[in-house]
């Protein structure tokens, strides 16, 4: 039997950049997007993994809605000419300025099942403090028509802790998210934004802790009334519609990476790919390696790895399933810490299962950090 795994896309291409943004992408040129396209062809003939099938095809950014639906259509031919594939979930990341209901039909039709729109609020004010190029009226409409496509999911990412940003242009924005009736929902705080542009905003406006803590519990509460249960720190879903691709990280699973600073994971090892456009085209022309770092995974070091991200899901680890999994004694390895940081009430066990309480999820990584 094959063994399922996620493959990942990274286009990178924006419209422009945002300030606030940390992942690798750049300004949409046309040389540029040749130049992507001609070497995912190249990459994407490179061996992979034996005996691995694809379920989950994940396209990030950047921006790829950028691409128009024939595009989406070529990428989906490639990876099936060139990859076994059992697709059951196909994200494609979308901005709200990206189009009309055409284009989000030709993405359905393309073979997208699952739209996961990064509207990051629905308050004019906060929008343009974020430099996001469209308004909340225009994000509405997107996701409006986008849950009129027949989308198996939809998706919606809301962003706090943005300076300026009040407790009713929360409630504003909570309220015409929930109005969406979306599949899923990622919460996000704006954070690592140092050396970024957005960092001078930051240093300018302060943004109150307390005022984020609450913003965050009300969202999270509104959310789980209505139907969309916490799964993972910063996500939020129906029943059945949490996101697949995403679940292979979090529960440590293989998972493949194509495209500039693409990342990938497999049993024995972990690797990324050169983060620039020039440095990725440049070796896979010249039929060099494009991968820029290694990890060899011991059980130990994988053991540790599955760990801090398995405790981001609210359901924690099993850790006699763990253990079995990995190969490794992992009370010999954890118990210690894991001890004491039940006895401070910052981790809950029961039975065999570890976890981080919901009221401890926004001091998550001081609590990660103990057991690295």
């Amino acid at each position: 039997m094959k063994e399922r795994g996620g493959l990942y896309i990274h286009f990178p291409f924006c419209a422009a950049k945002c300030p606030y943004c940390h992942f690798s992408s750049r300004p949409w040129t046309l040389p540029d997007y040749r130049t992507w396209r001609e070497c995912l062809e190249r990459e994407a003939g490179l061996p992979v993994e034996p005996g691995l099938a694809f379920d989950t095809v994940y396209l990030g950014g950047g921006t790829p809605s950028l691409l128009e639906p024939g595009d989406i259509a070529w990428l989906l031919d490639l990876v099936r000419s060139r990859f076994s594939l059992e697709i059951r979930e196909f994200t494609l990341e979308a901005n709200p300025a990206a189009g009309g209901a055409d284009r989000l039909r030709g993405w359905r039709k393309a073979g997208v099942t699952r739209m996961s729109v990064g509207v990051q609020s629905f308050d004019d004010a906060v929008l343009r403090t974020l430099g996001r190029p469209y308004t909340a009226e225009e994000a509405l409409r997107f996701c409006r028509a986008g849950r009129g496509t027949g989308f198996e999911a939809l998706s919606i990412d809301l962003m706090i802790g943005i300076p300026g940003e009040t407790p009713e242009a929360v409630a504003r924005s909570l309220d015409a998210a929930l109005g969406l009736e979306p599949d899923h929902v990622s919460l996000y705080i704006l954070e690592n934004v140092e050396g970024l542009p957005f960092e001078e905003v930051l240093a300018r406006h302060p943004v109150d802790e307390d005022t984020v803590v609450d913003a965050y519990e009300k969202i999270r509460d509104a959310l789980e009334a209505a139907g969309l249960r916490q799964y993972e720190i910063s996500n939020f879903a129906r029943p059945g519609r949490e996101c697949r691709h995403n679940l292979k990280y979090w529960r440590y699973e293989t998972f493949v990476g194509l495209g500039p600073s693409a990342c990938s994971h497999t049993a024995s090892r972990r690797w990324c790919n050169k983060a620039s456009l020039e440095e990725w085209a440049g070796a896979l022309v010249r039929g060099e390696p494009v991968i820029d770092e290694v990890v060899e995974l011991s059980p130990g070091i994988a053991a540790g790895e599955a760990l801090i991200f398995g405790l981001r899901l609210v359901e924690g680890i099993d850790m006699a399933s763990f253990s079995e999994r990995f190969r490794v004694d992992a009370e010999s390895l954890f118990g210690r810490e894991i001890g004491r940081l039940v006895d401070e009430g910052v981790l809950v066990r029961e039975a065999d299962r570890i976890r981080i309480p919901r009221d401890k999820f926004l001091t998550s990584n001081a609590i990660l950090s103990r057991l690295l």
